[in-house]
């Protein structure tokens, strides 16, 4: 049987992504799940939970004043809130990507640095050819999960982020780091598989190593799924 995976995507537009998402996890093994609402009775048993990009984290959620004006979105901020308390309860593995590795970060305890120094992205491009062509390296952090993936060291990565972690959460450590020192990836310590990157795997999928990253999550949600049955 596949394992059912949840993923919870911008409610408008980002149709791309969401539908790339859902291929990929078919594609290595998985069964996709769109979350488009708080879990109750009637909602799926998810074996594993993918929080995709989007809009910014209102920084009421990790008990912060505002210090940048942006867009938020509150009921996606609940959504995924709720969803990942369905995750930790049951301990499901969690994959965040870009906005959904801040929400891991922020459910676990960690917070957010609301805006990065202008010297770093100030050369960063801004219309969608410059974002969907623009890569930098990331250093994989060895003796974690992200380098029995990609193998320690540099990594070239799609990251145009505006936000990022501060402190990382209890019981979480850095993956991955940026070559000013920012934190690119996080993951639990032990217990289930928990991770986040601060990169879109699911926009480089003619990417070996990308389709692997996704291979391995599926492969950990059916573990945790035969371990119920």
């Amino acid at each position: 049987m596949r394992p059912v995976i949840g993923y919870i995507g911008a409610p408008d537009g980002d149709r791309l992504v969401g539908a790339l998402t859902s291929l990929i996890i078919r594609l290595s093994g998985g069964k996709p799940a769109r979350l488009r609402r708080p879990p109750d009775d009637n909602s799926p048993r998810i074996d594993g939970l993918i929080l995709l990009g989007g809009l910014d984290i209102h920084p009421s959620r990790y008990n912060a004043e505002m210090e940048v004006e942006s867009r938020f979105d509150l009921q996606r901020d609940e959504l995924e809130l709720a969803w990942l308390a369905v995750a930790f309860a049951r301990s499901v593995p969690v994959m965040g990507i870009c906005r959904g590795l801040q929400m891991l970060n922020v459910k676990a305890g960690g917070d957010l640095h609301q805006r990065l120094d202008p010297e770093i992205t100030r050369n960063w491009p801004s219309g969608p050819i410059g974002y969907a062509l623009f890569r930098k390296p990331v250093d994989i952090l060895p003796d974690t999960f992200l380098a029995s993936v990609f193998g320690p060291g540099a990594l070239r990565v799609n990251s145009l982020h505006r936000r990022a972690v501060r402190n990382i959460a209890p019981g979480f450590t850095a993956a991955a780091c940026g070559e000013d020192g920012g934190v690119q990836a996080i993951e639990a310590q032990e217990g289930s598989l928990r991770f986040g990157v601060q990169f879109h795997p699911e926009l480089l999928l003619h990417r070996a190593d990308m389709r692997r990253l996704f291979r391995r999550f599926v492969q950990a949600c059916r573990t945790r799924m035969q371990a119920d049955n």
